[in-house]
């Protein structure tokens, strides 16, 4: 006859098999996320014109205009858009940088949704600190003059478009200048994880002038 220890050495229970089966399905669905970042060192050095595409491997740029307070477009610097070597985000000095001389909003259409944004800007606010500024993210949108620092903790977003996405903006005054540099973060609410196609399937950012972009990365 066989003891009760023998018994228990020769066979499983029914619980640590399901357990095993449950710890073996999740490992396998383990996925890594990918990030996808762009400095525009393969920018074309030339200006751009409203309505234009830039199509990247992982994105498509769309370049649109710039809304006023009352939600009419201003007339665009025909040249606004180009890529310099030698105008680095100020304070980095790293070259080179997207640089917006005004009248564009950069609109990026990831090929599918991500879950983070970031891109590092610097803004020239000027003596008067009235430029004016658009942000959208998931088709609803802000206009404001100003700094883009007002931003900084908002949620924007519209269901049908990938639902709310967190916005954090943080910046420092570059001294002796009018510049402000700093980095926005884009984050999908996670509150609702069953919305289909939720993340961040849009986000623009468009300034009346003097806006430098860099660094942009997103992580599906």
């Amino acid at each position: 006859m066989k003891s009760i220890n023998q018994k228990q050495s020769t066979s499983m229970s029914p619980k640590v098999v399901v357990m095993g089966a449950l710890v073996l399905a999740l490992s396998s669905a383990v996925s890594y996320a990918e990030t996808y970042c762009y400095d525009f060192s393969n920018f074309a050095d030339t200006g751009y014109q409203v309505g234009q595409t830039i199509s990247t491997q992982h994105a498509d740029i769309n370049l649109l205009e710039v809304f006023d307070e009352n939600v009419n477009p201003m007339q665009p610097n025909p040249n606004g858009l180009t890529s310099h070597n030698n105008v680095p985000i100020p304070g980095q000095g790293k070259t080179p940088s997207l640089w917006n001389h005004g009248g564009f909003t950069i609109q990026v259409v990831p090929n599918s949704p991500m879950s983070t944004v970031t891109l590092k800007f610097a803004e020239n606010t000027g003596a008067t600190d009235q430029q004016l500024w658009n942000f959208g993210v998931n088709n609803e949108r802000q206009i404001w003059r100003g700094q883009l620092s007002p931003l900084d903790g908002q949620s924007l977003g519209e269901p049908t478009y990938g639902g709310r996405v967190r916005i954090a903006v943080g910046g420092v005054q570059i001294p002796d200048s009018y510049w402000v540099r700093g980095m926005v973060t884009l984050a999908s609410d996670p509150v609702n994880p069953l919305l289909p196609n939720s993340g961040i399937q849009r986000f623009s950012i468009g300034r009346s002038s003097q806006l430098l972009i860099d660094d942009v990365c997103m992580t599906e």
